[in-house]
Parts: structure tokens; sequence; C-alpha cells
């Protein structure tokens, strides 16, 4: 008998088990009665650039879920932080269903940030390579060039998790704490999967990408924070990429990939020694830099510490400062906040506003000279930065005893313009940051910008008088000017500390939960907060009481041993 073309088709798809969860989805989905996309064509809003999502009832929607009766509607435009979320998710979904096509057997983990772009690896630790790579993009850009529609379904979630299950996908905890709230899943061609957030209704939108070798994976690189239709030149960064294979590797010997092996851990009452195995793996980090410092302290005496938002620089400093002690060394600990400006001749951002993020909002003449002198052993009185009055004041007078090395924090103690006066012979630098490696699935990775929001949120709320509210609504100025003045000096660094703990988004989710539920629905950043406690309704709770004293966490939650 004669086989029909489109039962040919079928039988050619990449795997068997995708066919029934598209038919499945096209059978469940709920039939739309007006949706954003048909609201959009008829009011015709003027925008800056296109429109890709809406606010329905302050979330943010696609545009094709089907819009209530009555509710309140916003549009909102690609160049946006959700846009821009949203653009880099719908990347992703197209390398994954590009990959599906062409390599169907392969386990691709879409794994960690890198730069502008994400690390991609295949599951069986096989080297990616250049063919394949080469095959991946052609594909990506045949998807995008026919402008292919992608279609949010939502569906109960048991059904939409044994959909994703059909599809070799396993997120069995996937918003577990409600288990009585549908999930939205997204479709584009036979693929189907999860991306937790809404995605742009078509690969239209999608101008910019690239994929580049960076050995045993690739990069989806993406395009600059600032202007989409740019992909800036691409620049390897080995040290970043080895702290986190590193770290993965650790991870995995310990069994904590996801959020399942971590809730497993605090169910099977294993956390405690989870968390001394963690904590004692950054003393041990931290001790080696010690040792590294120690045998090249007679040159490099000026160690400079640096590193993102919320990465516990301030407790690293003071930990490494114990391990420098007991290894013979009497250091000085500086930092760089104490060297700021009066308030009135802080330099004006592009909006008018201080710009406190800026390497000349420092008092840069003063801080050389008080280093030249404290190195050359005399007695100094560094300032103290008045935060409240905004000016500097007198602060304490310091000794360096000789040979001794001084330590440096602070945001651009990497830029070699901070210390013009000094020769990089005599720096030792060290980059500390949160990267975590933890993923949801093996396509949805928990981003290390959202470990440190939620760090900065609790310890703002609780010690520095600042709500939710202005911490959610400051963060987009504070990435902006971490990739100004921080991520382009990253690779320069001597060493990476990663500051990060596999068990700490268990311990950060009651505050942050707590915090996030005061967000009202009509404020600006419901959406925000909604996203970010759905992120943490993977993770079961793990108490605070149980981190010791020490811990970097404790510079965020309270109860460190240490004074800030």
């Amino acid at each position: 008998m004669k086989t029909h073309p489109n039962q040919e088709r079928k039988r050619r798809l990449p795997s068997q088990n995708k066919k029934r969860p598209v038919e499945a989805i096209r059978k469940n989905h709920i039939p739309k009665v007006c949706s954003a996309r048909e609201r959009l064509r008829k009011e015709k809003p003027e925008s800056a650039s296109p429109i890709v999502l809406a606010k329905v009832n302050d979330r943010i929607r696609d545009l094709a879920e089907p819009l209530p009766a009555r509710c309140s509607l916003e549009w909102i435009e690609l160049d946006s932080p959700p846009g821009r979320r949203a653009y880099e998710l719908t990347l992703c979904l197209v390398l994954i269903h590009a990959v599906n096509r062409l390599y169907p057997a392969k386990r691709l983990i879409i794994d960690h940030s890198l730069g502008l772009g994400f690390f991609c690896k295949d599951g069986d630790e096989k080297a990616m390579r250049l063919t394949e790579i080469s095959r991946i993009r052609d594909e990506m850009k045949r998807i995008i060039r026919r402008k292919e529609k992608i279609t949010p379904v939502t569906l109960p979630r048991e059904k939409a998790l044994s959909l994703l299950n059909g599809c070799g996908i396993k997120p069995r905890w996937i918003g577990f704490r409600n288990p009585g709230e549908p999930l939205t899943l997204h479709r584009l061609g036979e693929t189907v999967d999860y991306m937790g957030h809404p995605l742009l209704p078509s690969t239209e939108f999608l101008e910019v990408f690239d994929l580049v070798s960076e050995p045993p994976g690739m990069i989806l690189r993406l395009p600059d924070e600032e202007d989409r239709h740019r992909l800036p030149p691409y620049k390897a960064q080995k040290k970043l990429l080895g702290v986190f294979q590193e770290y993965g590797l650790w991870e995995h010997i310990v069994g904590i990939n996801n959020p399942g092996d971590l809730n497993r851990a605090s169910d099977e009452n294993g956390i405690s020694r989870l968390i001394k195995i963690a904590e004692g793996l950054h003393e041990k980090r931290i001790a080696a830099l010690a040792d590294r410092a120690m045998r090249i302290g007679s040159v490099r005496r000026i160690i400079l510490i640096s590193g993102p938002s919320s990465s516990g620089k301030t407790t690293f400093t003071k930990r490494l400062d114990i391990q420098l002690r007991v290894n013979g060394a009497r250091p000085l600990s500086i930092s760089l906040d104490d060297y700021f400006l009066d308030r009135s001749k802080t330099p004006l951002d592009q909006e008018g506003k201080p710009d406190y993020e800026s390497l000349h909002a420092l008092d840069i003449r003063r801080f050389n000279r008080d280093l030249a002198a404290l190195l050359q052993g005399r007695k100094v009185r560094v300032p103290r930065y008045d935060f409240i009055k905004g000016v500097s004041d007198r602060g304490p007078e310091l000794v360096l005893e000789a040979g001794h090395p001084v330590i440096v924090e602070g945001l651009h103690s990497l830029n070699d313009e901070l210390t013009p006066d000094f020769p990089r012979r005599m720096k030792f630098k060290i980059y500390a940051s949160d990267l975590t490696q933890l993923n949801i699935t093996d396509h949805l990775r928990v981003p290390t910008s959202d470990v440190r929001l939620l760090r900065r949120m609790i310890r703002d709320c609780q010690f520095r008088n600042h709500s939710v509210q202005d911490t959610l609504k400051n963060w987009p100025a504070v990435r902006r000017g971490e990739n100004r003045h921080i991520f382009p000096f990253q690779e320069k660094a001597d060493e990476v500390f990663n500051s990060t703990l596999c068990y700490e988004i268990g311990v950060l989710r009651k505050p942050a939960m707590r915090l996030l539920k005061t967000v009202e629905p009509d404020h600006p950043e419901f959406p925000e907060a909604v996203r970010l406690r759905y992120l943490l309704d993977s993770f079961l709770d793990i108490p605070g009481d149980w981190v010791p004293p020490n811990s970097i966490l404790r510079e965020f939650i309270g109860g460190s041993s240490f004074e800030y």
C-alpha cells in the first residue's frame, strides 16, 4: 500500500517519543477566544522596538496566550529586560530544536553563562566537533529564516510533566510546591520544552547570534546587551571556564546537579554533611590562594580582589587575611569604598545622575599616594566614607610592617588604571564571583546573576534599609555597571575564586520568598518578583541556623562571626 507523504514525514521525526507530546499538546491546548497578538494587530501601538510580549494583569505573557475577558494589558518591547530574556531563551529553544533535528540521540546541556553567551556541551561528555557545530549553526539560521512560530501551551502540571518526560526531559522539581498551578511549555516544530519564561512569538526576531567552538563544548553567543543588532568580538575566557568545569566536576562527585539532588539531600537529612563539605571546599581553596600569595609575596605585595555585586568579596577578603596570618604574614586590608569622592564631586552618568560605578568616582590620586606610603612603611591616615552624608571622613592611622602585603578589595581592583603608580609585577589579582552550576533541567540553568540578586536583596533589606522593590528596580543598572567595569577585567586575574555554595539557594529561599511576597501586583517590579518566586519554588528550605558563622553566606543572611 502506498504511504502518504505526511505519514512518511512522521516516521522521520528525530525521536518516536516526540510525536506523542506534540499531538497531545494540540489536543489539550486551551481554545483561545482572543490573544494579545490579535489585540496588538487591532491597536497597532507605536513602539521604539518590536512588541514581543504582553503584561497581562501584572504578569508577563506570550502574545499568543488567550486573554481573560477583562484584564489590564501593557505591551513589552524587545529592548526591555523581559524582552532581552525572551530573546536569549528563544535562541536556546532554536538551538535545542536544531540539535534535535540533526542529532536526535545527542543529549545537549546548556550549562552556564560565559561572558555574553552560554556554554553548551554534550551530556555524554563527548567533545563537540567543528563540523557538528557548523551544521547546528546552519540549521539554526534556516529555522530563523523560515520565521517559524513558537507556540505557548499551558497545561495542568502533571500533564505537562508527562509530556516533557516523553521528550526525554526530567523536570520533576519544576515548581513542585504548586502542584495545582499549570505549566506553560513552548513548541517549536517537533520540539517541546519548558523554558521558564515567555518567549518571542516567532524566530524572525532573532537577528544576531553565533556558535563558536570552546572545547569540550561550544558557546552560544548573544548580542550586545545595549545593542541587540551587534555581536561583540569574541574573547575566550579560559580561566572562568576552567573554574566552572572544576566546580561542575566537584558537584557531580557530591551528587548535586539540580534542585532534585539538593532536595533529596534535605529529605534524607544529609544536608548537614553537605554544608560541611561545601564550606570545607571554600576553606581549602582560600588556603591554597594564601599559599600562592606567600610564595610570590616578596615581589607581589599588593593583593587586589574584585568581583560583581554580592559575590561575597568582603568575607572572602577577611578569610584570606586569616589564612595569610596562618602562614606568618601580617597584611593590611583597604576597601576602595572608603576612597569615594564627596558626593558633590561624583561624575554624572548619561542620565545626569551620580555614577558611583565609575572608576572616576574614586579619589585615585589619594589612593595611590596612601598605598605607596604604606608599602614604604610610613604611617598613613586612611579615609572612612560616610555613605549617609556622602562625604569622606578621617579614618584610622595604619602602618604596614616591612615585607608584608596590602589587600585591596573593591569594584575596580583589577583595572590597572586604579593603580597606575605600580607595575604589574607588584600585583596579585583575584577575581571572586558566585558561579553557580545548578540547572533546573538540561536546558534551563539557574542564572548566576539571579543567585547574586537574591543575596543582595536579603542583605540590603536586613542591613542597608533598602526595600526589595528598590533592589529589584536598581538591579539592571548594577548589571550594566558590572558589564562595563568588572567583567572586561576578569580574565586578567591571576586566580579566580568561586564563592558559590551548592546548598545556598535552599538557605536563601525562605527569607527571599518572604520579601518577594511583599511586592504588590500593581508595582512595576511585580513580574520580576513572580519570576524569582517561581525559581525558588523548585527548592526546599534549608535552615539558616546550619550555616557556619564564618561562611560567605553569613554576609547576606546575618549572624556572621566577622564585623562588616
